[in-house]
C-alpha cells in the first residue's frame, strides 16, 4: 500500500480563520482543521493521531475511519502545542505508515481556559478527594464536601473564597469523625436562605451497618465559627441506608434526597434497593417519611443521584440499575392531595445505544424536557448524553445526543447543566488521550443546540496536564458571569484533588 502523500494542505488554529470555525462549532471555540492529500491508493478512509510531544507517541483521536480528507479537532486546549499525522487504511484494513508531521499551537486564554482555584494537600488535616460538585452563595464562596482528609480522615465540609489578589483560601468548616456525626460525605450540600448549610454523608451515625448507616447534618454559621448538627440518622432498615447525593428543598423548607441502599429488604436486594425519602421540621425535630422503596424490579434499584423538582411538583430522578432490563431508569414521583406519593418509570435503559447505569440525576428545561448522562453503553460503550421527551400519547421518547468514545471523552458519571441559552454542559471521569491517569484523566464538555434540531459537541477542557487536576465526577456550578466552578477526585499541585474554574 503506497504511503499518503507527504504534504499536508492546510493546518489552521484557533481564532485564526474564524470565518470557517463559527459555523461549524460554538462561537469562541477553539480548534485545529486538518486536511490532506488523498492516497492515491483505493482506501476504506483515514485515521488521524496526535501527541503533545513531536514524532510521538501518537493517539488516535477520531473513534472510527474517516472517509474525507479533513478532520476538525476541538479538543484542544489554550497554550499547549500538539503533533499530528495520519495514515490510509485499505479495503483489507491495512494501514500505511505516518504522514509528515504538522504543529499547532493553541493561543490562551479564551474558552476552556481553566484557573485552579484551589488545590487540597490532604495532609495535616486537609481535605482530600472532593467526589460532589459545589454551590455558589450570593457572594460568590464556594462550598464543597471532600469524601476524606480532615483531621479524622472521614472526610469535610470546606469554604474556599476568592481574596482581592487573586488567590483564593481554603477553610475547613467541619471535619467528621466517622462516628455518631457522620463521615465520608459523598454528595454536595445546600444553602438556605439563612446561611445554614444541609448535607449527607453516606456512612458513620448509627451503628446498626458497618461503618455506619449514614446521616443528614446541618451546618450552622456562628459568632464563633460553624456548628454541626444531626438532624437524622438513618438505622440501615426500612429508613434507608447510605444517602449517597445531595438533598433538595421545596418552599416549605422540607428536604428531600435517595439512599442507594436500605428500604426493601430482601431476596431482591439483600442491603435494601434503596429510597426516596423527606425530611419535614416541625415542632423543633424533624421527621423522616419514605416515599418510595424500591423493589429492585422494573420499578428501578440504586438511585445514586439526588432528585430535581418539576414545575408541577413532581419529584424526578434516576436509578441506577434495576427496570425492564436491569441498566437503570429514569423514574417519576407524583405527590397527590393525601401526601402520598406514587413512583412510575418515564424511561427503562435497554443498555445498548441508548446508555446504561445512569449515575447522575436530570436536569429539565422549561418545555418539560429531561437531559441526563448514562455512565455506561451507547454505540461506542462509554457513554451517552440524552434527552427524554413527552410524546402526545402520554409516553417518553428518549433521544442520544451525543455517545461516548474512548477518546477524547468517556464515562460521564455527573449529571448537566444548562445555561440560558439551552447549552449543556458536563463532564466526563475518563477519556484515553492522556494515558498518564489509567483510562483517561477526564474531559469538560459542552453541548449546543444547532439549526435543524441537532446538537454540537466540543471538548472544551482536557485535565491532567501539569498541576491540573483529574478525574472530575462532581457535578458542575455556573455562576451569575457563566463562569463554570468544579471539582476534581485528584491531581493538582499535591495530588489531593482541585477546585477549578473554567470559562465555557
Amino acid at each position: 500500500m503506497r504511503p499518503l502523500s507527504p504534504q499536508w494542505m492546510v493546518m489552521t488554529c484557533g481564532f485564526i480563520l474564524l470565518t470557517l470555525l463559527f459555523p461549524m462549532l460554538a462561537a469562541g471555540q477553539q480548534v485545529v482543521d486538518l486536511t490532506w492529500n488523498a492516497s492515491t491508493s483505493q482506501v476504506a478512509g483515514y485515521n488521524v493521531y496526535r501527541s503533545e510531544v513531536s514524532g510521538g507517541p501518537f493517539t488516535k483521536i477520531n473513534s472510527s475511519l474517516d472517509v474525507n480528507t479533513n478532520y476538525t479537532d476541538s479538543s484542544v486546549q489554550p497554550g499547549y502545542t500538539y503533533y499530528y499525522v495520519t495514515t490510509a487504511v485499505n479495503l483489507e484494513g491495512q494501514e500505511s505508515v505516518y504522514s509528515n508531521q504538522a504543529q499547532a499551537t493553541i493561543p490562551t486564554g479564551g474558552p476552556g481556559s481553566e484557573v485552579g482555584v484551589y488545590s487540597f494537600n490532604g495532609s495535616g488535616g486537609g481535605p482530600s478527594l472532593p467526589y460532589a460538585g459545589l454551590i455558589v452563595d450570593n457572594s460568590g464562596h464556594l462550598y464543597g464536601t471532600t469524601e476524606f482528609g480532615g483531621t479524622y480522615n472521614q472526610g469535610t465540609v470546606f469554604e474556599v473564597t476568592a481574596n482581592p489578589d487573586g488567590n483564593w483560601t481554603e477553610s475547613v468548616l467541619y471535619s467528621f469523625t466517622g462516628g455518631q456525626d457522620g463521615g465520608q460525605p459523598s454528595g454536595g450540600l445546600m444553602l438556605d436562605a439563612s446561611g445554614t448549610l444541609y448535607g449527607t454523608t453516606t456512612l458513620g451515625g448509627s451503628q446498626n451497618c458497618n461503618l455506619g448507616c449514614g446521616a443528614i447534618f446541618t451546618l450552622t454559621p456562628t459568632s464563633g465559627g460553624w456548628t454541626e448538627s444531626l438532624i437524622y440518622t438513618f438505622t440501615g432498615g426500612s429508613d434507608g441506608r447510605a444517602p449517597y447525593a445531595g438533598l433538595v428543598s421545596d418552599a416549605q423548607g422540607t428536604l428531600y434526597g435517595t439512599t442507594l441502599m436500605g428500604g426493601n429488604i430482601g431476596a431482591g436486594c439483600s442491603s435494601g434497593c434503596g429510597t426516596v425519602f423527606s425530611l419535614s421540621h416541625s415542632t423543633g425535630a424533624w421527621k423522616e417519611n419514605v416515599l418510595y422503596a424500591f423493589a429492585g424490579g422494573n420499578d428501578g434499584e440504586s438511585p445514586y443521584a439526588g432528585l430535581t423538582f418539576d414545575a408541577a411538583g413532581n419529584l424526578d430522578g434516576t436509578t441506577y440499575a434495576g427496570g425492564t432490563y436491569g441498566n437503570g431508569t429514569v423514574f417519576r414521583l407524583t405527590p397527590d392531595s393525601s401526601g402520598n406519593w406514587t413512583e412510575s418509570v418515564l424511561y427503562t435503559f435497554t443498555g445498548r445505544r441508548d446508555g446504561k447505569h445512569p449515575l447522575g440525576g436530570v436536569v429539565i428545561d422549561k418545555a418539560g424536557n429531561f437531559y441526563g448522562t448514562a455512565s455506561k453503553g451507547g454505540a461506542q460503550g462509554y457513554g451517552v448524553v440524552f434527552k427524554l421527551a413527552s410524546t402526545s400519547h402520554g409516553a417518553w421518547q428518549e433521544r442520544v445526543l451525543h455517545t461516548f468514545g474512548n477518546a477524547p471523552a468517556a464515562t460521564p458519571v455527573a449529571g448537566l447543566v444548562m445555561d440560558g441559552s439551552g447549552s449543556l454542559y458536563g463532564t466526563t471521569m475518563l477519556g484515553a488521550d492522556l494515558t498518564s491517569c489509567g483510562g483517561g484523566c477526564g474531559t469538560l464538555f459542552k453541548l449546543s443546540p444547532a439549526s435543524g434540531g441537532g446538537w454540537t459537541f466540543a471538548v472544551l477542557h482536557l485535565f491532567g496536564r501539569n498541576m491540573d487536576g483529574y478525574h472530575p465526577s462532581g457535578r458542575l456550578t455556573l455562576d451569575l458571569a457563566g463562569n463554570l466552578y468544579g471539582t476534581t477526585q485528584a491531581g493538582g499541585a499535591d495530588g489531593a484533588g482541585l477546585v477549578f474554574e473554567i470559562v465555557p
